[in-house]
């Protein structure tokens, strides 16, 4: 009653000749494409970033689109071994027309005799209250509970060797390491204008987008003229994640603003101020510094709300500063008879 299956489907298909050409076209494709590398994955990576390998991999000729053939992954495990000395072990596989690198950071760094740390000893580069100290190289002057100064010297990079009647027989001069923690009183004062200018959005958002592919950029719409604010959000075109087009897609907005002068109330001012003060802690605790107390009032007048006070804060000091060589002057003779 019917006719199905695929030798009358090609019966009845015998004029698409498109049709059959495309199906082999695919075919070629799909061949070609699978024989080749479309995705570098890297993993394990922190002290390096990713957009820095991928350069490095690029210079020594695997880049994305490269034919499997001429990937070599021992050869490119042993590259980056030798041209990055702090990752300690590396790993390179292939699965399907991925190349995945799987590597391992040490947190040493080899010595070599060029790099060999000139004697020094460490000094106070502030003043304050030494709360904690842990010394690996030299000999602590200082202990916590003590007040230094700056320019006081911590740690001593001189080594004095003594014999059994406490005398010193030798120097050695070493090049001091130490982690140093001190707490100190830190001033700060702000000004903050009660009368300030407020920009509120007038009228409606304009909205525009662009191309751009290598050099060339094409653009409609998203004009800004006096008064007004343009932002513009960019979206890269890729393939795999780390496989980016040289095309980019871009969305525009553009909004209106008019100015208009307002006055802080007492309370505004001093949530305004706060939270200055606030973003000026957390600064300071990107840095490695420690807040443990926070003296800082918050004054209002008419005109100006006023910050002024100290932070208690602990931080890390310490700066190398060249270690005084002695001249030997204890000489130990042998004479004869």
């Amino acid at each position: 009653m019917e006719k199905h299956g695929l030798p009358f489907f090609f019966v009845r298909s015998k004029k698409r000749k498109a049709f059959f050409l495309g199906i082999l076209l695919c075919a070629i494709l799909l061949f070609v494409f699978s024989g080749r590398i479309w995705n570098i994955h890297i993993e394990g990576n922190v002290q390096n970033s990713t957009p820095e390998i991928l350069e490095f991999l690029e210079e020594q000729g695997v880049r994305h689109g490269i034919r499997k053939s001429r990937v070599n992954c021992s050869g490119i495990a042993a590259a980056v071994r030798q041209n990055y000395p702090e990752i300690t072990w590396v790993s390179a596989r292939i699965e399907g027309t991925k190349l995945i690198l799987t590597m391992q950071e040490g947190i040493f760094v080899q010595e070599t005799e060029d790099s060999k740390e000139e004697p020094c000893s460490i000094a106070a580069d502030e003043d304050g209250l030494i709360v904690e100290m842990v010394t690996r190289t030299g000999v602590p002057q200082v202990k916590p509970g003590d007040m230094v100064k700056k320019g006081d010297i911590l740690v001593l990079g001189r080594l004095d060797l003594r014999n059994d009647s406490q005398e010193v027989i030798r120097c050695e001069y070493v090049h001091a390491d130490a982690d140093i923690y001190i707490k100190r009183n830190l001033s700060y004062y702000a000004e903050l204008p009660m009368e300030y200018e407020k920009e509120i959005p007038a009228g409606k958002e304009k909205r525009g987008f662009y191309l751009k592919a290598g050099d060339w950029y094409l653009e409609w719409g998203g004009k800004a003229e006096k008064g007004q604010h343009r932002t513009v959000e960019e979206f890269p075109l890729r393939i795999t994640e780390n496989f980016v087009l040289p095309v980019s897609l871009g969305k525009i907005s553009v909004k209106t603003y008019e100015k208009k002068k307002e006055t802080y109330t007492d309370k505004e001012a001093r949530t305004e101020a706060f939270q200055r003060l606030q973003e000026y802690e957390e600064k300071l605790m990107e840095k490695g510094v420690q807040i443990s107390a926070n003296n800082v009032k918050i004054e209002v007048d008419h005109k100006t709300c006023i910050s002024s006070g100290t932070l208690e804060i602990i931080e890390k000091i310490g700066r190398d500063t060249p270690v005084e060589i002695l001249e030997d002057s204890i000489e130990r003779t042998t004479e004869d008879g």
